[in-house]
């Protein structure tokens, strides 16, 4: 325990009066144990901290102290965890000389020991998550390690931490920051009761939480780690070998441009070993094995909150032996209609008819997998001979299956109608 950083100092006194320096006060010993939940949309950390105390029978007076720190003082609270039904809190009080100071007057109803917790909210504490796969040879699998990046800037340092993560948003959490004017301090308190009573779920079934407006997951890391203020430090989360990856060659002009993506795929669920519980958002890092201990980097995504059975696309560029040309190879109006305007004709509707080809070629040597999205607008109609599926009002899908050194050519046509032809919908 560090001079000034939460610290606690017991005293007995035969009667509750104020310290003098005569009295004698006992440090206690370090911290038994001490979890952080950090919420990162807020900058909050809710700190748990348990001590072995030992009370002697009358008035015990605790001191606790947050110089230096950026601890909530209103958010400080001592509780008895076991030996509860023999001491009592009688009174908090804030020594008029100093604002970084309380007393706790705890009446014990004999010589007890027992174990307590101190639990406050701070601030300066944030993660970050990172997920790096290594690629099989065959890019069909891979080993994929889970990170927690934590940074500590509240000036405490934690030693053997059990970290935990709010993933999701707790509503209440979201109205922290609007809180404002005379009523702040109230609605932080019962916010601060709110978010404990979520701190004391288990969460034992890997469950998303739903509780009005909220969504969310306690993603709790493995093990213990020592964070000093002011370091970074990288926490490992999980290790998965043999995920199961889908490699997709997507063309998509709204999200990847004119080219041909190669993305790779994967979900978070059980069939690919995953899927035990939601994933932090973060960054998703792809690599294969580049000879003379060197790694290649394939591609990277930045993701959300990764939900069970989400999907996770890491866009790995351009695969120069698999490629695509499309063309228009027709277009022309038909269904003409008009009016006149005085003794003036105009054009009141048409249709536009479009034909085009989408060649496919795999020079791989094993099968691929294609996606090729058509998007349009207006009033429209999309026919041809290759299967297609509807993904939303402007968007459809072929998805096929081209062997290796095969070709293939999607046609397709369109008409879109235009002027007074569109159809009332």
């Amino acid at each position: 325990m560090r001079w000034l950083i939460p610290s606690l100092i017991l005293t007995t006194l035969a009667l509750a009066g104020t310290l003098s320096a005569k009295e004698e006060l006992v440090t206690l010993p370090k911290r038994d144990t001490v979890q952080l939940t950090i919420y990162n949309s807020v900058d909050l950390t809710l700190v748990r901290e348990t001590r072995e105390l030992t009370f002697k029978q009358g008035n015990n007076r605790l001191q606790f102290s947050w110089a230096n720190t950026l601890i909530d003082p209103t958010s400080v609270e001592f509780s008895a965890l076991t030996n509860a039904d023999k001491l009592e809190v009688l009174d908090t009080s804030y020594p008029a000389e100093s604002n970084q100071m309380l007393i706790w007057t705890v009446a014990a109803d004999a010589a007890v020991s027992a174990k307590v917790e101190i639990s406050y909210f701070t601030s300066g504490i944030s993660w970050g998550a990172e997920y790096h796969g290594m690629l099989s040879t065959d890019e069909r699998s891979m080993k994929l390690t889970g990170y927690v990046g934590v940074s500590n800037n509240s000036g405490e340092e934690y030693e053997d931490a059990h970290v935990r993560l709010v993933v999701g948003s707790i509503h209440v959490v979201e109205e922290i920051a609007a809180l404002a004017g005379g009523a702040r301090q109230q609605r932080m308190k019962e916010a601060y009761g709110k978010m404990r009573d979520a701190d004391r779920t288990e969460n034992q079934k890997k469950d998303i939480i739903k509780e009005g407006l909220s969504e969310y997951y306690i993603y709790a890391v493995e093990g213990t780690e020592t964070i000093p203020n002011g370091w970074s430090k990288r926490l490992e989360s999980f290790v998965q070998t043999g995920v199961p990856l889908q490699t997709v060659y997507t063309w998509d002009t709204q999200k990847y441009g004119a080219y041909l993506a190669k993305l790779l795929v994967f979900k978070n669920d059980e069939a690919h070993k995953l899927g035990k519980e939601p994933l932090p958002a973060g960054i998703v890092r792809l690599y294969r094995d580049a000879g003379g201990n060197r790694l290649g980097f394939v591609g990277m995504v930045v993701t959300d909150y990764i939900p069970k059975n989400d999907e996770v696309k890491v866009n790995a560029g351009v695969d120069p032996e698999v490629q695509i040309k499309s063309k228009r190879t027709s277009f022309k109006k038909d269904n003409l209609t008009f009016g006149w305007n005085g003794n003036k004709q105009y054009l009141r509707g048409w249709d536009t008819v479009e034909d085009f080809e989408i060649e496919l070629k795999n020079f791989r040597n094993r099968d691929v997998d294609f996606e090729v999205n058509i998007v349009l607008s207006g009033d429209f109609d999309v026919e041809s001979k290759t299967a297609s599926t509807k993904i939303d009002y402007r968007t459809h899908r072929f998805s096929l299956n081209i062997k290796a050194g095969e070709s293939t050519t999607i046609v397709y046509n369109v008409r879109t109608r235009n002027g007074s032809n569109v159809r009332n919908k």
